[in-house]
């Protein structure tokens, strides 16, 4: 595999604590708009060089740090290279553009499926993103919050918008990201007893489950479709929204 493209190649010196200052660079990698605005995020960005991303106390701090770098990074790959089409054609991408944190380089994928899905084979591969060996696996939450997924945006339009995280309201943060999503992409048919889900829940239906189970997950955050869900017990078909690849021309903000 080809090496990754650093963005943040120069090592600045730190001056935040780790959560504080993946909110500064998403803050950043939100503000910019063309290649040139890029110089600064890069050197925001190369604060991470003096983070030791394993030393982060909780999940809680591990997922808000993570889920802001990831979309940072993003940002960031984009604004320096637009992409056109659909993100389909461009998978590479996300293992040859990272940021290094601490001594270690964090693509895309890696960040994702390495770290906020605690080593979990991305859709379509073969094989996780780390070895049982791999010192980045130290800087992973203890578990899995399949909720990450409505806190993610890879740069299609049919991504959740983007939000910066914080450990102390992370569980409210997640919530509200995960209800909102929810609440625009679940459609029912009451005629034909179908709930419609979004694809996202199809995709990682590792990380949620069976479609009883993604029912489930759905129907305790949107109330009406549990009262609704209550009329008809086990009689629901349950089936996928389709998910737009098409690469957004500024990911939801």
């Amino acid at each position: 595999m080809a090496r990754a493209r650093i963005l943040n190649p120069a090592a600045e010196l730190t001056r935040l604590e780790p959560v504080a200052l993946s909110r500064e660079i998403l803050a950043e990698a939100r503000a910019v708009e063309e290649p040139r605005q890029c110089v600064r995020l890069g050197a925001l960005a190369g604060q991470l060089h003096g983070v030791a991303p394993e030393r982060l106390d909780g999940d809680a701090a591990r997922i808000a740090f993570w889920a802001n770098l990831y979309n940072a990074l993003m940002l960031h790959c984009l604004c320096e290279r637009p992409l056109r089409g659909n993100l389909l054609w461009h998978l590479r991408l996300f293992d040859r553009v990272a940021y290094r944190v601490g001594g270690h380089e964090y693509p895309l994928n890696l960040i994702e499926n390495g770290l906020l899905r605690v080593n979990r084979r991305a859709p379509f591969r073969l094989r996780r993103p780390l070895g049982p060996s791999d010192p980045r696996l130290a800087a992973a939450p203890s578990r899995i919050d399949p909720r990450i997924h409505f806190a993610l945006n890879c740069g299609a339009r049919s991504c959740p918008p983007i939000r910066d995280y914080e450990p102390g309201s992370l569980d409210a943060q997640l919530e509200l990201a995960t209800r909102s999503y929810l609440e625009d992409e679940t459609r029912v048919d009451p005629e034909r007893r179908r709930v419609r889900l979004p694809r996202l829940m199809r995709i990682y239906a590792a990380d949620f489950g069976d479609r009883g189970e993604q029912l489930r997950f759905t129907s305790r955050r949107l109330p009406q479709l549990a009262d609704w869900q209550d009329g008809y017990g086990p009689h629901v078909r349950v089936t996928h929204g389709r998910f737009d690849w098409r690469v957004a021309a500024r990911p939801s903000q």
